[in-house]
């Protein structure tokens, strides 16, 4: 009964991670845009400046002051640093990732982040808890993680096919302008040129006028394509880069659950809860994880010179942006505590078990906000099915992982 109380702690989880962040995009409704007048990095800091807080406040009000004091007093040294060191590369992985989703979209730059984190998170404590897990366990969690993989795969590939049909069809209209200027430019040189005008040094013979009446293509055209191509090119190595860093310090969040996970015997101990032994990890997680994301947000508001938004929007345009970064500043804990709950009821090699099934719920909701914020509108029919597929072997993983938490 615990494991499957687990697994459904686990989904909810994925289903918090994929919409905390909604607020942040440009394409959600306006009732959960954060940004009519704000920017992303004035979204991101106040997030932020709040989240420690909220998760500090609710940790304390469920195990009391007292209790954390008993537990952090009795736990390994090693333990607490082990978590502390983790949590800080977890907040700047969360910089990462959130560059990847501002970036790439919701659904690929996930759907890479996604790929790499479950990738680390679940090897890692399998890996720990290998001699805790039946041969069954073994196998279905690698194969539910390569499922989700696979899953995470064919949404970056939907991704790409829809980002390069709406390239190919902006170069295209932007093609197809140039002609008719150019034709028109044309037309306008070949003109006599009233008496004593001056042709600013240039010859009918330059222009090339095809009898067709088209603009010959000249080197320069075809120098500006390259040069678009090669700045597209840096663009999304630049892009994919976030997305690898976001995904590897991301993990860090599970390490720091894995190498720290004797505080929640501890916490067991000291008569917490079984639902509630993980927060005392948590707390210092959050507390860790806001040092990189305060910094890498404060830098973005002075390089781009966005402090006075906070002050440039009237009152009420201001207290729905807060009031929606404080929903966030909910739902990321949420989504991080009930991962705890979710490990820790599904037993001892829990970690094993619920982090692949978090992330891939965690795609496949943010899949979901992607078709329903329109991100998929005008896509090519491959890019759709792609996504669709995406989705199928996303629900299979999470079924494969849960089915076999139960051997």
């Amino acid at each position: 009964m615990s494991a499957a109380a687990g697994v459904v702690a686990a989904i909810a989880s994925g289903l918090a991670n994929g919409s905390w962040n909604v607020p942040t995009k440009s394409q959600a409704p306006r009732c959960l845009h954060a940004g009519e007048v704000w920017k992303w990095e004035n979204i991101w800091f106040l997030f932020n400046a709040m989240l420690p807080f909220i998760n500090t406040a609710f940790v304390v009000a469920v195990v009391g002051a007292e209790t954390l004091g008993t537990i952090y007093g009795n736990a390994e040294s090693s333990e607490l640093w082990a978590i502390c060191a983790s949590s800080l590369l977890w907040g700047f992985g969360g910089v990462g990732f959130g560059q990847a989703v501002k970036r790439c979209g919701i659904a690929l730059g996930t759907s890479i982040c996604m790929a790499v984190i479950i990738a680390l998170g679940t090897a890692l404590p399998a890996i720990v808890e290998a001699e805790n897990l039946t041969t069954a366990q073994a196998v279905g969690t690698s194969v539910g993680a390569s499922l989700g993989i696979v899953g995470f795969a064919l949404g970056a590939k939907a991704g790409l096919i829809r980002d390069a049909g709406a390239a190919a069809e902006a170069e295209a209209e932007a093609e197809a302008k140039a002609k008719i200027l150019s034709v028109e430019d044309a037309a306008a040189a070949a003109a006599p040129a009233p008496a004593g005008a001056a042709n600013d040094g240039i010859s009918i013979s330059e222009v090339g006028v095809h009898a067709g009446g088209e603009m010959q293509v000249t080197s320069g055209a075809a120098t500006t394509t390259a040069d678009a191509a090669a700045t597209r090119r840096r663009i999304f190595a630049a892009d994919i880069a976030w997305c690898l860093l976001g995904g590897v310090l991301s993990s860090m969040l599970q390490f720091a659950f894995v190498f720290g996970g004797g505080l929640v015997d501890v916490a067991r101990d000291a008569g917490v809860s079984k639902v509630a032994a993980a927060m005392p990890i948590w707390l210092l997680c959050f507390l860790g994880n806001a040092f990189g994301h305060l910094a890498y947000s404060c830098a973005e508001l002075t390089s781009n010179d966005a402090w006075g938004l906070f002050a440039s929007a009237d009152r009420k345009t201001t207290a729905k942006s807060s009031a929606l970064c404080v929903a966030m500043a909910v739902g990321m804990p949420f989504h991080i505590h009930t991962y705890g709950i979710a490990a820790v009821l599904m037993g001892d090699a829990g970690a094993v078990f619920a982090w692949p099934v978090v992330m891939s719920s965690t795609v496949f909701t943010a899949q979901l906000w992607s078709v329903f914020l329109r991100e998929w509108d005008g896509a090519p029919r491959e890019a759709i099915r792609c996504n669709a597929a995406s989705l199928v072997v996303l629900v299979s993983s999470v079924l494969v992982v849960s089915v076999c938490s139960f051997y």
